[in-house]
């Protein structure tokens, strides 16, 4: 075996690059159920109010995704993710210098909020798109298991240093993590100019896809002009409603009905472990269909049957069973949608493509725990919330099921608006 084949593809340093950035970031973000009541007792504001910070950050990232994703066409994702990690940094640790709701507003919503774009799906899946062709499903949701390790992981972290300490020492935690994060993305993310083009197939079988390969593609303002572009859009608004609803107010749920806070927050980890799982199956099974949208099609299946089961819980047990498989369901969209996006506008201006969608996707984040909560508050019961979830769920398929490809083999198709 030569030289070049035993050379390990660089694609895959990326790939884990991309993991180790979307395990801060998300990991992070899942740490508000461990420091929100330490913050809100110690300032003594609401609950609801402190709730603000991590509600303004949702929308901070859902416009500046589509920034960011230019930032990455046009520089590349070294100096975006180095930014975008000194800048979360700082803010996080400026939180912990905080001494009322508009400083965490301003420091995590605003600051981290900015920097979070950096160190995003955006950059992260679009700069491994750029180095995927046959394997990038797999390659997709290997990086995407970073958000199942850092949601099942940093929040326990961060919890261990509150109880050591206070909630102040957990931010300043949590900024030495993201900061920490400018080592890899400088020293092993090229810079924009384009990776040699004799790197040759690597071991593991993968053809070279340097972002020089894959020169064409729709601009965002004409995929923008495509029916395909809204209903990917409008379809990730709407899973996403129903998933974060249902995340979010699930220990609620869960304990109006008996079981145990503990149990409750074990369920989270359980969800987290088998979203694992789940990136790597539906990544690799979007490698293997005729078109990449067509591995959504089970995972909505899933989703259903999990939300399904959970307007039943009562016990223990079946709230395991249904984290097990809201996991795994769940899990799909991280890879896929990237994937998707790739495949149906070309790679020329992925990143500025994804960032759109990915606003989609944000703003359902934000929308659907108030919706849920408000439907909670007007009934005093989560029946109808979960009802519209299965609702979002079904749409959102009848949805991904009308996009079509726009780009195949450097020739674009008709513009179906």
């Amino acid at each position: 075996m030569s030289e070049t084949r035993q050379k390990l593809y660089y694609g895959w340093v990326v790939v884990g690059v991309a993991f180790m950035v979307m395990f801060v970031n998300y990991g992070v973000r899942a740490t508000q159920t461990v420091l929100i009541k330490g913050f809100s007792e110690d300032l003594d504001i609401g609950r609801g109010a402190a709730s603000l910070p991590f509600t303004i950050c949702v929308l901070v990232y859902a416009f500046l995704a589509p920034v960011t994703g230019r930032l990455v066409d046009r520089y590349g994702p070294r100096w975006v993710m180095v930014g975008g990690a000194l800048i979360s940094g700082v803010g996080l640790w400026m939180c912990s210098r905080s001494q009322s709701l508009f400083a965490l507003v301003f420091f995590f919503g605003i600051v981290f909020g900015i920097g979070g774009n950096g160190i995003g799906l955006v950059p992260s899946n679009t700069s491994v798109t750029m180095w995927f062709r046959r394997r990038l499903g797999l390659a997709l949701g290997i990086a995407t298991m970073g958000i199942g390790f850092g949601t099942m992981i940093l929040p326990r972290l961060t919890g261990v240093v509150q109880s050591q300490w206070d909630w102040r020492a957990s931010f300043q935690f949590l900024g030495y993590v993201a900061i920490a994060l400018t080592i890899p993305a400088f020293f092993l993310l090229r810079p924009k100019e384009k990776p040699s083009d004799d790197e040759g197939e690597s071991a593991a079988g993968e053809q070279p896809a340097t972002p020089a390969s894959f020169p064409g593609g729709l601009t965002l303002r004409e995929a923008m002009r495509t029916s395909s572009f809204w209903l990917l859009f409008m379809g990730f608004v709407l899973i996403v409603i129903a998933m974060y609803g249902v995340m979010v107010h699930l220990v609620p749920y869960a304990t109006d009905h008996g079981i145990s806070k503990s149990w409750a927050e074990w369920s989270i980890v359980v969800y987290g472990a088998t979203s694992i799982a789940g990136r790597f199956f539906f990544g690799r099974l979007s490698d293997h269909t005729q078109e990449k949208k067509n591995a959504l099609y089970p995972a909505c299946a899933v989703l259903l049957v999990s939300v399904g089961i959970l307007i039943f819980v009562r016990e223990v047990w079946s709230l395991m069973v249904f984290a097990a498989i809201f996991g795994f369901g769940y899990a799909a969209y991280g890879p896929v949608i990237p994937a998707v996006c790739a495949e149906v506008f070309g790679k020329a201006n992925m990143g500025a493509i994804f960032g759109a969608v990915t606003t989609g996707g944000a703003l359902g984040g934000a929308a659907g725990p108030v919706i849920t909560g408000l439907i909670y508050d007007l009934s005093e019961s989560y029946f109808w919330a979960w009802v519209l979830a299965l609702a979002c769920v079904v749409v959102s398929t009848v949805l991904f099921a009308r996009v079509r490809i726009l780009w195949q083999d450097g020739v674009s198709r008709s513009i179906d608006t």
